[in-house]
């Protein structure tokens, strides 16, 4: 009888004990299972997305920068405020200059970008989807030369980066 009591509390604990452990290892596989499945997900958007460069031009005296992209994916990029746009060329004070030019919604001003206009939009307006092309324009200060060394670097908000010579 001495020895039944502490027994049925080393039972007790060793039962708690398991209980928990057991909880404890569901919650870790299920939250790896979650975060694998989301992995997953951001890997195929990331796959899916591709963009090809349709055409470049420079004006303004070499300050108005306009690229037209096609989405040649299969993922559509819905807010291009995520889109990360830096420019590295020489300037017309013979300086190179290597730039992050952010995204403006408004009116274009020195060292911004805007969309300008999506070509073909039809089923969701506002957002590139596959097949659409995107027009957008940059505007820089300084100015840069002409010259074949110059060139731009697009990031989706996927993370996928494009390097375009223009």
């Amino acid at each position: 009888m001495e020895h039944s009591i502490p027994a049925l509390v080393i039972a007790a604990v060793l039962i708690i004990g398991g209980a928990v452990i057991a909880s404890v290892m569901g919650s870790s596989v299920d939250t790896v299972g979650d975060s694998w499945r989301d992995i997953n997900l951001i890997t195929e958007e990331r796959l899916g997305t591709e963009l090809s460069v349709v055409s470049t031009s420079v004006g303004g005296g070499g300050s108005d920068i306009s690229v037209t992209i096609n989405n040649s994916g299969r993922t559509s990029i819905y807010d291009p405020s995520y889109m990360d746009v830096i420019i590295n060329y020489n300037g017309a004070d013979d300086e190179r200059y290597l730039l992050w030019v952010p995204y403006t919604g408004g009116a274009l001003e020195d060292n911004t970008w805007t969309v300008s206009a999506v070509s073909g939009d039809y089923r969701n307006p506002g957002v590139l989807d596959p097949g659409e092309e995107m027009t957008i324009q940059i505007r820089i200060n300084p100015a840069t030369q002409d010259g074949p060394d110059r060139w731009l670097v697009i990031s989706t908000d996927t993370g996928v980066t494009y390097t375009i010579y223009f």
